[in-house]
């Protein structure tokens, strides 16, 4: 930390004190680092105060990711269809997935601003991306227990929802009969 901040002053010094680039120079060079520094450190503020409001649901995504590629392994090493340029390939294509789509519809969600169906849609956004890896995950999970977990009440209200998007219904626990 102290060797570093040495550095920076050692170098500071060096470059207000070389004559060689003249005044106007350094005036250009400290506005073109300027321009160039200023959008990243806005964007990764973004992300920071996104990251704090959203620290449970970027754990979870991991968890589930993770969780994917584990049981995704599993599955395949037991079927003998395992490959790791398949494994790396498609878990790559499913985060950038991921990645894309969350951020686009985050985006309208911003937009919409602060209210009820916001709040709502951002619900119904966070379970959807959730799912993505999670359904793999409970899919491949459900077939190599033989059909026995999770339940099969589960697995269809996991279906239905991929179909209508409907939250309500795949978090409501009272029967239909």
């Amino acid at each position: 930390m102290t060797l570093t901040l040495l550095r920076k002053v050692f170098c500071g010094i060096l470059l207000i004190s070389d004559k060689h680039p003249t005044f106007a120079e350094k005036v250009l060079y400290y506005i073109s680092i300027i321009a160039t520094l200023s959008p990243v450190v806005y964007v990764v503020e973004g992300l920071n105060w996104w990251f704090l409001g959203n620290m449970r649901f970027v754990s979870f995504i991991i968890f589930f990711v993770t969780a994917n590629i584990g049981v995704g392994a599993w599955f395949h090493h037991k079927n003998n269809t395992f490959s790791w340029e398949s494994l790396l390939k498609r878990n790559a294509v499913m985060i950038g997935i991921l990645a894309i789509t969350y951020t686009v519809l985050e985006m309208l969600t911003l937009t919409a601003g602060q209210n009820v169906l916001a709040e709502s849609f951002r619900a119904v956004l966070q379970v959807s991306t959730l799912l993505y890896p999670g359904s793999k995950i409970l899919k491949n999970v459900y077939v190599l227990s033989n059909k026995k977990f999770p339940p099969a009440f589960v697995m269809e209200k996991l279906y239905n929802f991929e179909k209508t998007g409907n939250l309500t219904e795949l978090l409501n626990t009272e029967n239909k009969e």
